[in-house]
């Protein structure tokens, strides 16, 4: 009796882990493939986003006409020969800008744009390079698709009719919205909406909790924006300005009264990455030095601990690979010479 006792409860033990597997596979918190990178370029007051896990590319935006290039170029020097997917939000020049340029000099798989027709230059010779492309949809319904590990839902405006009505600057309100989940983490990016598609999107069913939001329209405010971020709940935010237009005082004190961290691409670019369950926002590591500019920065800190007689440690770590290397007192002298730490911070501007 005790032993038939003894397996029923080992079998309902069984059964009980294998059910929080289960559980555990249903929700997404096991880490999956590859980390997802996404690399908010600094490029001004415009956006440009380049999202990759494993081989899997997606482009959202590509900044203004003279961002072009850059966009290219720090697609090549990552070693992308494809983008699968190119979303330009709106036909904004700092957003649709530098698009020509990337269809000239890339391989493009899909292009998805919203259901509207622009009227600026930028515009038409994004369309006209669009002219041979075998594969662009115009969205106005949303829309779902998997990249790979990368669960991808775009928004249109639900009631694009209002928005024409209502806001002077409308084609920003028309931004295609994208929701991209990986693992257990979902990350939300807005172009340039504003209160009235804020409004239809707070009216609708979706659910817009993320863990990470590029802001609406470079930081500018709301008066929707704290519903909205209650609505997205956000553990992190980025925002694409410039140091000449930044993010507004108001959206800044707001995401601090919520306790949001943000980072901005003023001085340089913004790197997130995931691997389905922890996100990490770089450059986190600049705060102490911020970058004046390329590899100047601000070493006032380091100064102050210099002056009050402190010093700075760094843990990095032990090197059990030198032991086996033998090397000379005088060359390993040298050698610690050379790599003494002067205070220059440029370390920390090149991260």
């Amino acid at each position: 009796m005790h032993k038939r006792q003894t397996c029923m409860i080992l079998s309902l033990m069984a059964l009980l882990l294998v059910l929080w597997a289960l559980l555990r596979f249903w929700q997404g918190n096991t880490a999956v493939g590859d980390p997802l990178t996404v690399t908010a370029l600094s490029v001004g007051k415009a956006d440009a986003l380049i999202i990759r896990q494993a081989d899997q590319v997606i482009l959202i935006d590509a900044g203004e006409e003279e961002d072009g290039e850059r966009v290219v170029q720090a697609l090549l020097k990552d070693g992308v020969e494809k983008i699968d997917l190119f979303l330009v939000t709106h036909f904004d020049k700092d957003h649709v800008g530098g698009a020509a340029r990337v269809l000239r000099e890339m391989e493009v798989s899909c292009v998805l744009l919203p259901d509207y027709e622009g009227d600026r230059p930028e515009y038409f010779a994004f369309q006209e390079e669009l002219k041979e492309h075998p594969d662009v949809q115009r969205v106005d319904t949303p829309l779902c698709l998997s990249l790979g590990d990368l669960q991808v839902s775009v928004y249109p405006a639900e009631d694009p009719q209002t928005i024409f009505h209502t806001e002077d600057e409308w084609d920003n309100d028309l931004s295609l919205v994208t929701s991209i989940r990986y693992g257990s983490r979902g990350f939300l990016l807005t172009g340039d909406i504003e209160e009235e598609r804020i409004r239809q999107m707070l009216s609708s069913d979706t659910d817009w909790n993320h863990d990470w939001i590029k802001m609406p329209h470079h930081g500018r405010y709301q008066s929707t924006l704290a519903a909205f971020l209650d609505a997205v709940s956000p553990k992190a935010a980025v925002i694409c300005c410039s140091n000449k237009k930044p993010a507004e005082e108001e959206t800044l004190a707001l995401l601090k009264e919520k306790g949001i961290p943000v980072w901005d691409t003023k001085d340089q670019a913004v790197v997130t990455m995931c691997d389905g369950e922890t996100i990490t926002v770089e450059p986190w590591r600049s705060a102490a030095f911020p970058v004046i500019k390329d590899l100047m920065v601000d070493r006032n800190a380091f100064d102050k601990i210099q002056q009050a007689g402190g010093y700075v440690s760094f843990n990095c770590g032990g090197a059990p690979d030198a032991n086996n290397l033998p090397i000379s007192k005088e060359v390993a002298d040298e050698a610690m010479d050379s790599a003494t730490c002067i205070g220059c911070g440029a370390c920390v501007a090149t991260c």
